[in-house]
């Protein structure tokens, strides 16, 4: 192999040197996944607008304003305010972020939480209550007033304390559910202990209108006095109950979780009466199965009432936190949608293909969105959601959805399927195959083992990933099945493979690792490696090496990029870190010999407020039909995947 052909292209870089210059041509961009991505260039961290990861305690103020609760959201909105279609600007957190805290969210990362009048009361599971205090409707004038120590403890330090999951107050009392079945009255004004008793497998509760407390477990509705004791009234027709609420005019609102999926409340003076349901029998299910429409309720865990009438519904893909999503709607009286705020993605980058129409279709692992021809920017729609997590307990989709983080979608032979992995080295790759109309989805098959960091589906369905590193596997596509792995060895002079690509049209595999030149340093771990490499005739038996970048681009803290991807002309490395201090940095160098093109970068209101590339393929790319170069990369901080449309001068 020495006498292959060994184009060496070095392009080092340091980071102090200048920033290469863009690209040539015309640079825009793009998001998808979360309904914000307004930044104010230089400001602060936690200052901004996006939606947060999960949902896991959501209340209801009288005015409309929906407190949203969670214990984890990568940005530190762990608990979030919302009203109108928008969320508070600025962050909470203890001491108003000024030091003093821990863990997520400036410490307010939370699995309990309520409002009551000017106050914002929440348990965090670091071992704290809070108490912030705002003026109603004002979602922007939340500021810290006090902590408090309690005695569950630190969920995330300490192997003995109990998580928090249900807080609710009325009439100065705040009743506090723990995981073990604990409740806790307290007084609103000191949280001095006024009464406690054990509530076994309760997940909820609330206060009702005469002093005493609704509780719910997986299969029913209880009411109980402040002291625990039973008083024989229960809703036993509310399906999976998952929360409860009270709403302004006395109403008992319930999300059932259940096969119905829907938001029910009942009548509670007397024997408890069902007054009325939202949301379509059936949820995912309902109608087409898996199109999206306002009413198709999933996974529902939280509902109220404002005073004018108003339901506001939380929903989430599922209720494995930080995966889970967030999906808030606000319908009027009449049923009719208000506004909607979302975040589909976190740790995931999409895949974005053109239709014949030239609208564009963004595919991820569980959710699919759409934008018009001439849309403004942001403007992506939910279209469908591929994955019932209700139903389809069984779906790796659901049961490892962490795992589920870059996805590839394909169209063969008429049949649409979606390929996903996980973020590097801790999954395998699994197959879905979409119903005929492209929206809900079944899990096919599962192709490898966990454990390779290089993964590809050419455009022939066939897989590509890596063993140990160390040897290139194939499994060819037979129609809806794949066969036994092929074995291929490494280029000549790679010692470590790390990232592959494979372009099936021209049998060229494009590599990237360690090589004997581009050493790996000590320490350095989950990158795509020093080198980037082009073979041709990859399966021919007489691969040819046409180039070698011997020394990729190194960020700030002098790292190799992250990932990197293909499309046309032009293959795309994703830096890992801040390179020239901007974040998300992607380096174009053209397929025809290696050389450097130049650099792409979002705005700088993005590029200072985007997190670095966690996953090992957090790029993806496409040729899009009229000429644009369209690439997805992954945002974690805020909640999105950032596209970018680059048209090549000339």
């Amino acid at each position: 192999m020495r006498n292959l052909l060994l184009l060496l292209v070095c392009t080092a870089l340091s980071a102090a040197e200048e920033r290469p210059p863009l690209v040539p041509g015309t640079l825009d961009w793009d998001w998808v996944g979360n309904s914000h991505s307004t930044f104010t260039p230089g400001a602060e961290n936690g200052v901004g607008q996006w939606v947060q990861n999960f949902i896991d305690e959501m209340e209801v103020a009288p005015d409309g304003t929906v407190m949203v609760g969670c214990e984890w959201d990568e940005g530190g909105r762990s608990l979030g305010l919302y009203k109108d279609g928008r969320t508070n600007n600025s962050c909470l957190g203890k001491n108003d972020r000024q030091g003093g805290h821990k863990g997520c969210g400036w410490g307010t990362g939370n699995s309990a939480m309520t409002v009551v009048g000017d106050q914002i009361l929440c348990a965090s599971v670091d071992g704290e209550f809070f108490r912030f205090g705002w003026k109603p409707g004002d979602i922007d004038s939340a500021r810290f007033r006090d902590a408090t120590k309690h005695e569950f403890g630190d969920v995330n330090n300490d192997k003995e304390a109990v998580r928090l999951i249900g807080m609710n107050a009325r009439d100065g009392k705040v009743a506090i559910l723990a995981a073990d079945g604990r409740v806790q009255v307290r007084a609103q004004a000191d949280w001095k202990m006024l009464g406690a008793f054990t509530a076994p497998g309760a997940i909820d509760l609330c206060w009702g209108s005469s002093g005493t407390l609704w509780l719910i477990d997986s299969t029913s509705v209880r009411e109980v006095t402040a002291a625990g004791a039973a008083t024989g009234r229960m809703i036993s027709d509310a399906g999976t109950p998952s929360a409860i609420a009270l709403a302004p005019d006395g109403r008992l609102v319930i999300c059932d979780d259940g096969l119905r999926q829907q938001v029910r409340w009942y009548e509670i003076k007397g024997t408890p009466k069902l007054l009325g349901t939202f949301g379509q029998e059936g949820g995912v299910r309902a109608g087409i199965p898996g199109a999206a429409a306002p009413d198709k309720l999933m996974r529902p865990a939280g509902a109220n009432f404002d005073a004018a009438g108003n339901l506001y519904v939380g929903l989430r893909y599922d209720e494995l936190t930080p995966t889970g999503g967030f999906i808030l709607r606000s319908f009027d009286p009449a049923g009719k949608l208000r506004w909607e705020q979302a975040c589909h993605v976190f740790s995931e980058c999409l895949d974005v293909v053109a239709e014949k129409d030239g609208s564009l279709t963004a595919y991820g692992f569980r959710s699919i969105f759409k934008k018009p021809v001439g849309a403004e920017r942001g403007a992506w729609k939910l279209d469908a959601i591929t994955l019932d997590s209700r139903r389809q307990t069984e779906d790796p989709r659901y049961k490892q959805a962490l795992l589920q983080a870059t996805t590839t979608f394909r169209l063969l032979d008429g049949v649409p399927y979606l390929f996903t992995w996980g973020s590097g080295g801790n999954s395998p790759l699994e197959v879905t195959r979409l119903d005929a109309d492209g929206r809900l989805g079944a899990h096919l098959a599962t192709l490898t083992k966990s454990g390779p960091w290089a993964f590809d589906v050419d455009a022939r369905g066939d897989v590509w990933y890596d063993q140990d590193h160390t040897e290139i596997l194939r499994k060819k596509r037979k129609g809806g099945t794949w066969g036994e792995a092929e074995r291929f060895p490494l280029p000549a002079g790679m010692t470590k493979l790390e990232r592959l690509a494979y372009d099936s049209e021209n049998d060229r595999m494009y590599a990237s690792g360690y090589t004997d030149a581009a050493t790996k340093p000590n320490g350095e771990w989950g990158l795509m490696g020093r080198a980037l490499m082009r073979i041709d005739g990859f399966t021919s038996g007489k691969p040819k090496i046409i180039w070698n970048i011997a020394n990729l681009r190194l960020d700030d803290d002098q790292m190799p990029p992250k990932a990197f991807a293909w499309a046309g002309d032009y293959l795309f490395t994703a830096a890992c870190k801040p390179t020239a201090g901007l974040r998300g940095q992607i380096y174009v160098y053209r397929i025809s010999d290696g050389g450097f093109v130049g650099r792409i970068s979002a705005p700088l209101e993005i590029a200072e407020n985007t997190g670095w590339i966690d996953l090992s393929h957090g790029i993806r790319a496409r040729l899009l039909p009229d000429g644009r170069y369209c690439l997805t990369q992954e945002d974690n901080l805020r909640a999105k995947v950032i596209i970018h449309y680059w048209t090549p001068k000339g």
